[in-house]
């Protein structure tokens, strides 16, 4: 079962919030923190879209969206979006695995990792933008709850790479309760804020995390941390694009 101590772990790895507690966070609770994933995101969300909110009313929309965009690099570090560009790399340039594996512990970033990051951030930006100032709130919260969900599901259901990394520390003690509670979650969350029309998107969002687990898996043998962030990124893009595409025919 989860607990304060994983849910701790849980903020202090995926935002910057300062939370008082050890540098070396023992390895069942690293993993028992997974199940806090979906709420930590639906945390992240609420901040997001009332930023978006406060800064819609001061400037004009376009403005208000880069805001959001801003915040939430900076709130969760560029943590995932570092992860994108190093998979972006690697995966986009290594001959093997080992080669890809090498370039992804590269600390430079190269052309495929700069390409990843401009387009996912200006995804984010339009989609968020063809929202009105109230969607806002029903497409943030769900979208990085639902991200996140599906970083808990590759974890669980794929291998690390490296057993050693902190792919495989997460991995090891994650179980069926992590995913179970982080999956009723991230669906109670999903279903207040957009009815059955948000598990349908939790669903595809499910689909589209596994399909690019087995994708990594094909490459690397299996996840990163640095395949993590990068589902998580292109998660909650892929999961404003279906809000969006929702929204946009009125739905729900």
């Amino acid at each position: 079962m989860p607990d304060r101590t994983g849910l701790a772990t849980a903020l202090r790895f995926l935002t910057i919030l300062p939370l008082p507690g050890e540098a070396e966070v023992p390895e069942p609770v690293l993993g028992r923190s997974t199940a806090w994933f979906p709420l930590v995101g639906a945390l992240l969300g609420a901040v997001l879209a009332a930023v978006g909110t406060a800064a819609g009313l001061l400037w004009n929309a376009f403005a208000a969206r880069l805001l959001v965009v801003a915040a939430w690099a900076a709130l969760t570090r560029g943590l995932h979006l570092d992860g994108l560009a190093d998979s972006a790399d690697g995966l986009g340039g290594g001959a093997n695995r080992d080669k890809k594996l090498a370039i992804m512990k590269d600390s430079r970033i190269g052309t495929f990792g700069v390409l990843a990051v401009v387009l996912l951030l200006a995804l984010k930006f339009a989609f968020l933008s063809s929202l009105g100032s109230l969607a806002l709130w029903r497409a943030l919260v769900p979208a990085a709850a639902l991200a996140r969900w599906a970083v808990l599901l590759a974890i669980f259901a794929f291998p690390a790479a490296l057993p050693g990394g902190l792919a495989g520390r997460f991995k090891r003690c994650c179980r069926w309760p992590q995913l179970a509670i982080g999956t009723l979650t991230a669906a109670a969350v999903t279903y207040f804020f957009l009815g059955p029309w948000g598990l349908a998107v939790q669903g595809l969002l499910g689909l589209a995390a596994l399909l690019w687990s087995l994708w990594v898996r094909k490459a690397l043998g299996g996840h990163t941390g640095d395949t993590y962030g990068a589902l998580c990124e292109v998660g909650e893009a892929a999961a404003l694009a279906a809000l969006a595409a929702l929204a946009r025919f009125g739905l729900p």
